[in-house]
Parts: C-alpha cells; structure tokens; sequence
C-alpha cells in the first residue's frame, strides 16, 4: 500500500493494543478486583443473614456449624426435623444443613457481645469483639469459642456462666493468647476454636480438618468399646472361678444337732438321731409297725452287728 513492505490492518487483531478483551492487562486487573470485591460481598453475607432462611440475623438466638455457617436456630432445628422425616441420608436437600451437621451436637451456640447502630434509618443489632470492641462484619476475622466438654459431670459448668460472649476475633486471640483467656472463656483448645463466615479459599483446610477429627474421634470410640467388652468378658471369668460349685441336687443336708441346754433342746436332739438312726427309728416307733417283737430284737440286734 505504502510501498514499504506494510500490510493493510483489515483484522482489529493486527491493530495495536486492541487485543482480545481477555487478554489485556486492564481487563486481568479488573476480574482480580471483581473477584475480591464478591469475597468480601461473600463473607459479610454470610455473617449476617441465615444460611437456610436467607433472612437478617438478630444475633439473639443463633448457632453455628463447623464449617462457620450461621443459622437462627429455629431454622436449624426445622431443617434437622425435615431430614429425619424425609429420610435423605446422604442427599441431602437444598434447604438441609449439610454433610458436617450431623445432629444438634454439631450445632454450636453463638453468642455475640451487640451494639445497636443505625443502618439506613433502622437500628439494627451489630456484633462486636468484647475485647478489641471491633466490629465483625464478615471481613474481621472471628472465631467461636468451642469449650471443651467435662468428663465428670459434677464439673458441668453452670448455665450463668454461659450467658457471657463467646465469639472472639482473631486479633483479640493473638495478642491476648490461649493461656490468657481461659479463666474468662475457657476451658478451650486452639484447635476447637470455629472460624466464623471464612472466605472460600479456606473451605477446603476446614472441611478436611474436620473429617480428620471426626476419623480420630471414632478410632478413639471404637478402641474404648473393645477395651469394655475385654473388661467386661474378663470379669465374667473371674467370677466363675470365685463362685463355689453348686450342691449335687441328690445330697441332702445333714440334720444339725446343738448343744442341749434346755428340756426341748434335748427333745429335739433326740428326734434327730432317731431319724437318723433306723435302729433307734424302730425302737422309738409308735408301735403301728407291722413287724413282731421278734422281728424287731432279730433287727436290733443285726444292726449293732
């Protein structure tokens, strides 16, 4: 065209900086941006609406899963109800609970330290950390704190001692420690602590925490099962050994006679060795015998022989 070798750009291709849309730089900063602005649209829904009804949380009555879901728990319960009753099992629904809950036991109550604050013309409930007072909106990351269970049940914690805050936020964690919070919100192991609305990038170490946990929890269950059957067989053997051998039913008892220290004792001596006694049986009969009085001194007197 120019005579200089050039070529007409018929193509919008061949044009400079006119790329296709998906690679241009603008455009990979743009789908960056776009992706962490619906994370973090993410989390704070998660944090503050219910996970099976959609609805506003109040943050009065709610739990959480293990995998950081809030649910009111009315909602929760029904949801549990429904599964029972339709017997899913495995399939389980769009408005079930999911793998991780297996009953109410997996169902953690929340309870949020809350302020009020006005939010288009509304007051609304919204949750903050007791100790750094920060807000937990979703984007503040937040855990609840899961107390570990009492083996003696003389231990159970009292129901006042439960009514205080149990959601902390990781930075509150972090500079205060696990030593130093236990008087106010423990018992509690670092590893029961429950990440509250996590980002999805996390939703894969979480889930595979879990099944790893719950792996142990039943190897443990299971080795404590063996162990009390074994026990309990063992027992059983030793008590067969410990108890006498039963009387042959053909023995009898032999007439006990005691010392004699009053007439009826002496009485009662007698009427043991007569019965004892087939000679003295005869001699102290009542003479309704059918045997002569030969017959009965023949017999007396084979006897003594």
């Amino acid at each position: 065209m120019g005579g200089d070798g050039g070529v007409i750009a018929s193509n919008r291709r061949f044009m400079r900086g006119a790329g296709s849309a998906d690679n241009t730089g603008d455009s990979t900063r743009a789908s960056a941006a776009e992706i962490a602005e619906a994370e973090k649209e993410s989390q704070i829904q998660t944090m503050q609406t219910c996970a099976i009804s959609g609805s506003r949380l109040d943050y009065k009555d709610v739990v959480v899963c293990p995998l950081g879901k809030l649910y009111e728990r009315e909602a929760a319960v029904q949801a549990l109800l429904k599964r029972i009753e339709s017997k899913e099992g495995a399939n389980f629904g769009p408005t079930d609970l999911g793998w991780q809950v297996r009953g109410l036991k997996d169902l953690h109550p929340v309870r949020f330290r809350l302020i009020k604050k006005e939010i288009k013309n509304e007051k609304v409930n919204i949750p903050i950390c007791p100790i750094t007072g920060a807000e937990l909106n979703g984007l503040q990351p937040a855990y609840l704190v899961v107390k570990t269970k009492k083996k003696n049940k003389k231990d159970k914690v009292s129901n006042n001692e439960d009514e205080g805050p149990n959601v902390l936020s990781d930075k509150a964690i972090k500079e205060m420690g696990v030593e130093a919070l236990q008087d106010e919100y423990g018992p509690f192991q670092k590893n029961d602590l429950i990440r509250i609305a996590p980002p999805t990038k996390m939703m894969d170490d979480i889930k595979s925490k879990i099944k790893e946990k719950r792996e142990v929890e039943k190897a443990v269950k299971s080795s404590k099962k063996k162990k009390r059957k074994k026990d309990t067989g063992s027992n059983s053997e030793r008590t067969k050994q410990i108890l006498p051998e039963p009387i042959p039913k053909k023995m009898k008892a032999v007439p006990f006679i005691k010392e004699a220290k009053t007439v009826n004792d002496v009485r009662s001596n007698v009427a043991v060795a007569v019965a004892k006694s087939s000679v003295l049986s005869c001699l102290f009969s009542n003479g309704d015998s059918d045997l002569t009085e030969k017959e009965k001194k023949d017999k007396l007197f084979s006897s003594n022989c």
